[in-house]
């Protein structure tokens, strides 16, 4: 009841003080910019003719909300939570939907690791060599594949050069946090002449056992290292071309039990190239072509102790992505293109849950959009067919997919600030390889798994509703969603004996041990909700400004024959404060996250907490350098916060009260 009452309190006075403020002509030059949505066609990049809910961090906005993991740099955007197994592995949770439904992707093409598979496999994608990182709320099967049937989320770099740029830039970031000491530190630096483009980037991250509100989290230590180059060429009016090479070390502890001996840890390595392309009018009525390759060479094995192997996972992937821009046709702007993803998987050892197998996909696509006076309408259609085949030691046949999604949007301006989205798609989503063979012990998420190679296709019915007034310094937005998902695959406790408990199973499936057995059923289910954010300008002088942002969100799921699903993020109100003056900037963070009562069948509830946030930052600018230096207090309260995502959420909650220091240079 404390935890409510503060943040009511808090922000009820807050938006009281904002009635009452004005403001002055003058405006912030970062909410004016055009926003570009990189992961989008050509010709359908612009933030304002995008129907679909999105949510972009770039800039001195991504330089705050920076982590270690990908999950709690996005923790706080409105819709998006994450889930958490330690300082190592936190993926995003979009509108309650996590796994095989959200698509992470660099550059427009996935991360082709394996943290699909389980919540303890990091995603290997460093947020600190992002750009731009762009969420797209909702189903975007449509470009991405039947795998992005819950939203995506695209780290955007400048690796390869697409443009003209400066012809040398430069930075280096560092940082201490206190909670986990030492701290981080990488660079980035980007050079052209001549129409040749080179990039290279670079990170190190180190971390002991973080500290919580009751003391250190045993065995949560993580070190991480990150190394990438690009090389391009690029040819003005006519297009680019340009490859790039990665390889990415991480070494992460899994929090056990305190009394149990074994300190289990993950060692990830993982080596990627990518290509991209794009050519400009090659044909008469063609205005782009564009292509983009990658592939991955991926490995981790699971140590239960050190210098003792367990469990050895594998994935050798190649994805490639080609769309085609045609010239606008009775007022038509649109792309078709084609997608191509093989993947060989493969895990090995007493905890292998998951046989080895051959996934290989194909789809075709086409997205096209105008615009009319005051309204953009945008439509599209995709077919993809997919294959999984199981090592034939398995006995298991190849399990194949076909996948139709369709969406239709339309936004409309209804004046120069305010517009209103629709946004209706069917889409479909192929299960995934875990949900089709596994078959055995889990341990990290105390489970044994059997999966179903006889499930069918996933179909989300999805609409969005959204208000939003923009390009101003009063801002704010409402999104609305209905998700009515037949099929549905999920995981349900299994009762065997018929004696009204769930069952519990040792390591080796036989019934006594520990183990809760699960299996992947289909069921239909409902997803509805809301995200809403509102920001203004509370006061503007000539000197300085005070600006309030307030958001909020909120999902509900449940099986349509009853019951709630599990690890649904519950319902969260934020509060910011931000005073710029000059190179100074200052902010205050308060975040109440509710408690979830509504569970599945053995989830336990997590109690409501309440977290706070303040820093203050100093930014120096002479000539073509450019320092920031700033100070950050995190979880101030010391909140024994719990993440109801989070399969660890008894063991280890959220780090306590700590404080970051941070320091970026740029050239």
């Amino acid at each position: 009841m404390r935890t409510i009452s503060i943040v009511s309190y808090s922000i009820l006075c807050i938006a009281a003080a904002g009635s009452f403020s004005t403001r002055l002509s003058a405006q912030h030059d970062d909410r004016l910019e055009e926003v570009i949505i990189t992961a989008r066609p050509d010709s359908a990049q612009g933030i304002d003719h995008i129907a679909q809910p999105v949510s972009v961090l770039q800039g001195d906005r991504l330089f705050e909300k920076m982590a270690g993991t990908l999950g709690e740099t996005l923790a706080r955007e409105p819709g998006v939570s994450a889930s958490d197994f330690g300082q190592g592995a936190s993926r995003p949770v979009i509108r309650g939907m996590a796994g095989p439904r959200v698509r992470i992707l660099q550059n427009g093409l996935g991360s082709m690791d394996v943290s699909t598979i389980s919540v303890d496999h990091a995603v290997t994608l460093e947020p600190m060599s992002a750009e731009q990182i762009e969420v797209l709320r909702g189903p975007a099967t449509l470009l991405f594949g039947s795998g992005a049937s819950g939203g995506i989320v695209n780290i955007s770099n400048n690796r390869i050069h697409e443009n003209a740029t400066e012809p040398f830039s430069a930075s280096i970031n560092a940082g201490f946090l206190s909670a986990a000491e030492p701290g981080y530190a990488g660079f980035n630096a980007d050079a052209q002449q001549g129409g040749l483009g080179l990039h290279v980037d670079g990170m190190f991250r180190q971390a002991g056992d973080y500290s919580g509100p009751s003391g250190a989290v045993p065995n949560s230590g993580v070190q991480s290292r990150d190394l990438n180059g690009g090389l391009s060429w690029i040819v003005e009016d006519k297009g680019f071309f340009g490859l790039s090479l990665g390889h990415y070390e991480n070494r992460y502890e899994i929090p056990v039990d305190p009394s149990a001996p074994e300190a289990v840890y993950i060692d990830q390595a993982q080596d990627r190239i990518d290509i991209s392309g794009r050519i400009l009018k090659p044909l008469p009525g063609v205005r782009g072509i564009r292509l983009r390759v990658g592939h991955v060479d991926y490995g981790h094995t699971e140590f239960e102790a050190p210098g003792e192997p367990g469990t050895v996972f594998s994935n050798d992937e190649w994805e490639l992505r080609t769309e085609i821009q045609h010239e606008p046709l009775a007022g038509w702007d649109g792309t078709g293109g084609f997608q191509y993803r093989k993947r060989d998987f493969s895990a090995v050892g007493d905890e292998a849950f998951v046989p080895p197998a051959g996934l290989e996909s194909a789809g075709i696509f086409m997205l096209e959009n105008t615009d009319r006076g005051d309204w953009h309408f945008e439509g599209g259609l995709r077919y993809e067919r997919q294959t999984v085949t199981p090592v034939s030691l398995s006995g298991l046949p190849e399990i194949d997919h076909a996948a139709w999604s369709i969406s239709a949007g339309t936004v409309w301006h209804f004046d120069d600030l305010r517009s209103v989205g629709l946004s209706l798609t069917r889409s479909q989503r192929a299960p995934d390889i875990e949900e089709l063979l596994s078959n055995g012990p889990h341990l990290s998420s105390g489970t044994y798994e059997i999966g179903d190679p006889a499930l069918a296709v996933e179909t989300a019915n999805n609409l969005d509703l959204s208000l939003r007034r923009e390009h101003d310094a009063n801002q704010w937005m409402l999104n609305l969603f209905f998700n009515y998902i037949e099929d549905y695959v999920h995981q349900r406790e299994q009762d065997g004996d018929g004696d009204g408990n769930a069952d519990r199973v040792a390591a080796d499936g036989t019934p006594g041990g520990d183990l809760l057995l699960v299996r992947q059923m289909q069921g239909d289910a409902f997803f509805y909700g809301l995200e809403a954010e509102y920001t203004r300008t509370l006061i503007e002088r000539e000197a300085w400004t005070l600006d309030l942002r307030l958001w909020g969100d909120w999902v509900r799921a449940r099986l349509h024959r009853g019951g709630d699903l599990p690890r649904i993020p519950p319902g969260r109100l934020g509060l910011e404060l931000e005073f710029n003056r000059g190179p100074w900037h200052a902010d205050l963070d308060l975040v109440n996250t509710f408690a979830q009562d509504q569970t599945a069948g053995l989830e336990t509830v997590t109690p409501a907490y309440l977290l706070l946030d303040t820093g203050i930052s100093y930014k120096w600018r002479k000539n073509k350098w450019g320092a920031t230096v700033s100070l950050r207090g995190s979880n101030l309260l010391d909140e024994d916060a719990r993440r109801h995502t989070s399969f660890l959420k008894d063991r280890a909650p959220l780090p306590g009260r700590a404080v970051t220091a941070r320091l970026r240079l740029v050239y």
